[in-house]
C-alpha cells in the first residue's frame, strides 16, 4: 500500500468513535464534509453519520484514486458536461443552509432590526455553497449568494415579515443546481498545518454564532411564565446562596486538602453534601451547628406555632409547607442528637471498663 493510501479500516473506526465530529472525513482529506457534519452535529443531526455507513467505501477509493473511480469519473465527464441531479445533495444544500441561516438569525440581537437582511441570506448561502462543493463536483458562491438575497428580498416585500429561511434555502439551491460543474482533478494537498487553520476559522465562525445567540437571545423561562435572558440568570446564578454556598464548599475542600493531606477529603466531601438532612434542619430552624437539644427543642416550638396552619388561614398553603419543613427539620436533629448521644454514652462506658481492667 502507498504511503497516502487511505485505509478502509481505520476510516471505520474513526467513524464509530469520532464520526459525528467530522474527523473521518479530515482523515480522508474531505474537510468541507468534515466541517459540515462537526457544525451541524454529525451531518445535519446524525442523517449524514449514518448514511456515511455505506457511502465511507467510496470516499476511500476516490481519495485513493482508486483505477476504477477515476476512469467512472472520465466516463460521467464524456457522457456529460455537469453531473448528474442528486435528490440527496440537493436536500442536503437546503437543510445546511437553511440551519445556517437560522443559526445566523439567533445570533443577531433582536436590536438589530437590519441585520438579518444581509446576514441570514449570506448564511443560507454559505450553507448551500459547501454541501455543492464536497467531493468531484463543485461551483461558484456567486450563485446560491445571488438567489438567496433575491429570494429574501422578494419574500420579505411580499410577506412584509422576515421570510421563511427554508424558501431561501431552496431558490439558493436551485441556483446553485444550474451552475454546476465537475471537479476533474483535485485541488492540490495543502499541508495539515493549513488545512487546520482553514478550519479553525470556520469553527471560530460557528462558536461566535453560538456564543451570540447565547448571550443576547436565549431565554429561560421560570416556574410563574416568565421569561429571562439566559446571560441574566446564569449572573444571577453566580451571585445566588446556593453558588455562594457551593464555592465555599469546594474551596474549604481544598484548603482542607492542602493542610491535612488529600486522604480524608472523600470523607469532607461526602459530609460537605449532607446525606442525612443537618445543616438543611439547622437553616430551616434558623440555628448554628452548636445549638443545644433544648435550644431546638425551643426554636422549634417558636416556629411551629408561628407557622401553624390554623394561624395563617391567608396563605394556608404556604404555612403548611414551612410547618411539614419544621416539623422534618425538628425530627433530623432529634434524631441525630438522640443517637450521637447514646454512642457517646457507650464509648465513655467501655473506656471506663477498660480503666477498671487496667487497675
Amino acid at each position: 500500500m502507498a504511503k497516502n493510501q487511505k485505509s478502509l479500516l481505520v476510516t471505520y473506526i474513526i467513524w464509530l468513535m469520532w464520526g459525528w465530529f467530522g474527523l473521518h472525513h479530515f482523515y480522508l482529506g474531505r474537510d468541507i464534509q468534515a466541517f459540515i457534519w462537526w457544525s451541524t452535529i454529525g451531518g445535519f443531526f446524525g442523517l449524514g453519520w449514518f448514511r456515511d455507513l455505506w457511502r465511507i467505501p467510496e470516499y476511500v477509493d476516490d481519495a485513493n484514486d482508486e483505477a476504477y473511480f477515476v476512469e467512472e469519473l472520465k466516463r460521467k465527464i464524456r457522457l456529460r458536461k455537469e453531473p448528474a441531479f442528486s435528490v440527496t445533495r440537493f436536500a442536503g444544500q437546503m437543510l445546511v443552509g437553511y440551519f445556517y441561516g437560522i443559526l445566523v438569525r439567533l445570533a443577531i440581537p433582536e436590536e438589530a432590526k437590519w441585520l438579518p437582511s444581509l446576514l441570514v441570506p449570506l448564511g443560507v448561502a454559505v450553507g448551500v455553497y459547501l454541501v455543492g462543493n464536497i467531493g468531484r463536483e463543485r461551483g461558484d458562491f456567486k450563485y446560491p449568494l445571488v438567489g438567496a438575497f433575491l429570494s429574501y428580498a422578494a419574500l420579505a416585500f411580499l410577506t412584509s415579515d422576515e421570510p421563511g429561511n427554508m424558501y431561501v434555502a431552496l431558490i439558493a439551491a436551485i441556483c446553485f443546481q444550474n451552475h454546476r460543474e465537475f471537479r476533474k482533478e483535485k485541488a492540490p494537498t495543502k499541508t495539515l498545518c493549513k488545512r487546520v487553520q482553514y478550519l479553525a476559522v470556520g469553527v471560530v465562525v460557528i462558536s461566535c454564532l453560538w456564543s451570540s445567540f447565547l448571550y443576547f437571545n436565549a431565554q429561560v423561562t421560570t416556574e410563574d411564565g416568565e421569561t429571562v435572558k439566559l446571560r441574566d440568570a446564569v449572573n444571577h446564578f453566580f451571585q445566588s446562596p446556593v453558588w455562594l454556598e457551593f464555592k465555599d464548599v469546594f474551596w474549604g475542600l481544598y484548603e482542607e486538602g492542602q493542610r491535612s493531606g488529600w486522604d480524608n477529603v472523600y470523607e469532607e466531601f461526602v459530609k460537605a453534601l449532607d446525606p442525612r438532612g443537618e445543616k438543611n434542619a439547622y437553616r430551616i430552624l434558623g440555628l448554628t451547628e452548636d445549638a443545644t437539644q433544648e435550644e431546638i427543642k425551643k426554636r422549634y416550638k417558636k416556629l411551629a406555632v408561628k407557622w401553624h396552619p390554623d394561624r395563617n388561614q391567608n396563605n394556608k398553603e404556604e404555612a403548611q409547607q414551612k410547618f411539614m419543613e419544621i416539623q422534618e427539620a425538628y425530627e433530623i436533629l432529634s434524631n441525630i442528637k438522640t443517637r450521637r448521644a447514646s454512642r457517646n454514652t457507650r464509648t465513655r462506658s467501655d473506656f471506663g471498663g477498660h480503666d477498671r481492667s487496667e487497675f
